[in-house]
């Protein structure tokens, strides 16, 4: 029986006092005594009280108050447009508004409304102009992301500094499974390395990634168009799926995650930064404990935990997870060189001989290269590390008089060559050929390192061949061969102009002689006579 009737009945009974009514009723004195007044004004009987339905017995305790009736004085304010006014400038003043309400008012003789009036009429319209909906979310439809605001700390174990690290929270909206992992920044990597742990973790891809408009997510150059950035959309396109920003400054769009977020503010974040962690692996582990007891812990006000409900409704409606790991990488762009290799970072890679001279795209990964030409991939090898001048050379890409070995230029060509100029030249081509895995590797650079011996004297190239084979490990190159020599040569004509200067006596007895005299430099005006005029003088 509904409180209200259930209160006049007892009172029309007896035999309880106002105070014990109040107690089991579960309501207040005054309204017990406004109830028993009530009775004695109208005359209720306990038949009458019966017949009444719960509307109307709740009307005659509580009436509702009818609204006042507006004053045709007072000039009556458009709220609706001052509502939308408002959200569009945010940092309006209301006075302002209210001001310049008045001065229209006063304008058509009407009067106007005080500030607090008209505060109270602009909260009542903006109350319901902030009306709230109720999403329904599909099974492995969305997947929303965002940052806690929150962060927390790794304090280094020997200097006690404290360092941030940033907690990446996911959340599945239909079940409600969370995960969650903390981060020393906020960059691309983080971001991208956060999202596969958590696909992983779920044992799925949902169908949309919804994430705000930050910086790793979304390019916003032009102004009010949210477009999605590179790397985030290759990401996406390797695990089947698609990214939809949330509206910018529009938090409801994804309300779900905001309240998640709150919840591991409260359930990871507080707690962790009442501890110390010395590694951002110790914080983690601590993480993924507390997100797997949230996960595990029964709901409040439902059925059931978040893993049960994922397990039940959402796991089987998963897409599946790629073959591998999504990879970033840096674009490069590199011309084919004649002895068909690309160059990245001091290194060479093979492509088809077909392609000397094109300039192709390079996607370097972090474990391997893939160089592709016009849009197509035409070749793709593992990353060269470590020193410096390394050549991966696939057979398929060499041409086919490389792979049988008869090309016209030789092992043998070169080293007669080099032999030739001198011996320790010869054993410098033989170290750059031995260099190489393809002997035709070196062609070019011992055909540059030969050909010195025309630009120079042969002697020379003799020379600085003999100092850099002078160290065991060094492999001559074009650049250290010209450098030795043209810094020999210098050397050379330094040490001849001191040889002479040291060969000429100086002292008395010795005369300085002019070998410019009578060289035609200087010559007087009878040098440039006539022939005819010199005849006639003679």
């Amino acid at each position: 029986m509904p409180k209200k009737k259930r209160m006049l009945l007892m009172l029309l009974k007896g035999g309880m006092s106002q105070s014990d009514i109040a107690a089991i009723v579960h309501c207040s004195k005054r309204d017990v005594a406004a109830a028993s007044k009530l009775i004695k004004t109208k005359g209720l009987t306990a038949a009458a009280v019966l017949a009444m339905a719960e509307s109307e017995a709740e009307e005659l305790l509580a009436p509702k108050h009818k609204p006042r009736e507006k004053n045709p004085d007072y000039l009556q304010p458009d709220v609706g447009s001052l509502v939308e006014r408002k959200s569009k400038r945010r940092k309006l003043p209301i006075k302002l508004v209210w001001l310049e309400y008045c001065e229209q008012a006063s304008r058509e003789s009407k009067l106007a409304y005080s500030y607090q009036t008209f505060c109270e009429q602009f909260s009542a319209a903006q109350a319901k102009s902030d009306a709230t909906t109720h999403f329904v979310h599909n099974a492995a439809e969305k997947a929303f992301i965002d940052w806690a605001g929150d962060v927390c700390w790794v304090t280094d174990r020997i200097t006690g500094k404290r360092t941030k690290a940033y907690l990446l929270v996911i959340c599945l909206p239909c079940s409600g499974l969370i995960f969650a992992e903390t981060f020393w920044s906020m960059a691309q990597d983080s971001w991208l390395k956060g999202h596969m742990d958590a696909l992983e973790y779920f044992g799925g891809v949902p169908q949309m990634l919804v994430p705000d408009n930050c910086g790793t997510a979304t390019d916003r150059t032009p102004a009010y168009v949210t477009l999605v950035n590179a790397t985030y959309l290759a990401f996406a396109e390797h695990y089947g799926t698609a990214v939809v920003p949330a509206r910018v400054r529009k938090p409801r769009d994804k309300s779900l995650a905001e309240g998640v977020v709150g919840l591991t503010e409260q359930w990871i974040v507080a707690p962790a930064n009442e501890e110390s962690f010395h590694t951002l692996d110790e914080l983690n582990d601590f993480v993924l404990d507390r997100v797997e007891w949230l996960n595990d812990r029964p709901f409040s006000d439902k059925d059931g935990s978040r893993r049960e409900r994922y397990e039940q409704d959402e796991r089987e409606h998963m897409l599946a997870l790629p073959d591998c790991r999504f990879e970033t990488y840096e674009p490069h762009r590199a011309k084919v060189a004649p002895d068909y290799h690309v160059r990245l970072d001091y290194m060479h890679y093979s492509v088809p001989f077909t392609l000397i001279g094109k300039t192709c795209d390079i996607r370097a990964y972090a474990s391997r290269i893939v160089v592709a030409c016009d849009g197509e991939v035409v070749a793709e090898h593992p990353r060269l590390r470590g020193r410096k001048g390394q050549y991966s050379t696939f057979e398929g890409h060499m041409p086919p008089n490389h792979r049988i070995g008869n090309s016209p230029w030789s092992r043998e060509r070169f080293e007669s060559w080099g032999d030739r100029v001198g011996p320790s030249t010869g054993e410098a081509i033989r170290r750059m050929m031995d260099s190489r895995p393809v002997v035709q590797q070196s062609f070019v650079a011992c055909r540059n390192v030969l050909g010195l011996s025309k630009s120079y004297a042969p002697d020379l190239l003799e020379r600085a061949c003999e100092s850099i084979v002078a160290a065991e490990c060094a492999v001559p190159s074009y650049a250290a061969v010209k450098n030795r020599i043209q810094a020999m040569k210098a050397a050379d004509a330094k040490a001849k102009a001191a040889d002479n200067a040291a060969a000429v006596p100086v002292g008395d007895g010795w005369e300085v002689v002019d070998r410019a005299k009578g060289a035609g430099r200087v010559q007087g005006a009878d040098a440039w006579r006539r022939e005819e005029a010199q005849d006639a003088d003679r």
